[in-house]
């Protein structure tokens, strides 16, 4: 956090009464804890499509990833210039 934005959220609460601190605290807190959970469903979600990928037969392993490769056309000579 940018040390400017943390003195203003210091000033701010500071002059808030205990009881709106104790609130502020909560509020943040539950950022936090919803923040934690999303990023608890992307990793579920991307271990569940690793294992996906990893179950499906080798010849199905590419459209497990479901990418979307209309219109892509492969160019042997560019790939050797790389």
């Amino acid at each position: 956090m940018n040390t400017q934005l943390k003195q203003r959220i210091d000033e701010t609460v500071a002059q808030l009464t205990e009881q709106r601190q104790a609130e502020v605290l909560d509020f943040a807190e539950f950022l936090r804890a919803r923040d934690q959970a999303a990023a608890q469903r992307k990793m579920d979600e991307g271990v569940a499509l690793m294992r996906e990928i990893i179950q499906s037969p080798p010849k199905a392993r590419l459209s497990a990833l479901k990418l979307d490769l209309t219109g892509f056309k492969f160019n042997r000579d560019e790939a050797n210039e790389r």
